[in-house]
């Protein structure tokens, strides 16, 4: 039988006042009853120590931002001189959406708008765009772009669209996409 070294007491449970040794932990096990010193720790807005964390893909998060979910709209409207609703992405009260983008496409020069609807009386032009002869079609995503969702009522993300003065009207189709900050 081989001969161990003894643990030296190097932690103090704070209920009991009673020593712990700290125990060996590699990467991958389980956190759960071992006493380990935590690698990679961060301080929180408090000046507390926090554990990093990572999101659900395993990456790590750079950010306060949470967890995101997808969300995304596709529309097609018929050719119109006023703006008509293309896509209509319904938001989640009071969440916060980031990273919007956009597929439009028009085969006559006309004018897409993504707009914000809080509860169909405040309307915000979040990003305008036109296209026309030899760039029919546009797409393209806003990282710096962030909205939030107003508190009640019926919130929306949406492309609405309209062909310019003179244009000949022509059908619009567009694809809006949003990440959700869960």
């Amino acid at each position: 039988m081989a001969d161990l070294r003894t643990s030296f007491v190097v932690l103090e449970d704070s209920s009991t006042a009673a020593g712990l040794p700290l125990h060996k932990a590699l990467e991958g096990e389980a956190v759960a009853a071992k006493n380990a010193h935590g690698a990679f720790v961060a301080k929180d807005a408090s000046s507390n120590f926090k554990y990093l964390e990572i999101n659900t893909q395993g990456e790590l998060k750079t950010t306060s931002q949470g967890d995101v979910s997808q969300e995304n709209a596709t529309g097609t409207a018929t050719g119109s001189a006023t703006f008509v609703d293309v896509a209509t992405l319904t938001l989640t009260v009071l969440k916060t959406y980031i990273n919007i983008g956009w597929i439009v496409g028009c085969w006559r020069d006309a004018v897409f708008q993504i707009v914000q609807l809080d509860d169909v009386t405040t309307t915000t032009v979040a990003q305008g765009l036109i296209t026309g002869a030899g760039d029919y079609s546009d797409s393209s995503e806003l990282p710096g772009l962030s909205v939030t969702a107003g508190a009640s009522g019926t919130q929306t993300l949406k492309i609405q669209a309209k062909n310019l003065v003179g244009a000949a009207l022509s059908d619009f189709r567009a694809t809006i996409t949003a990440l959700e900050v869960q």
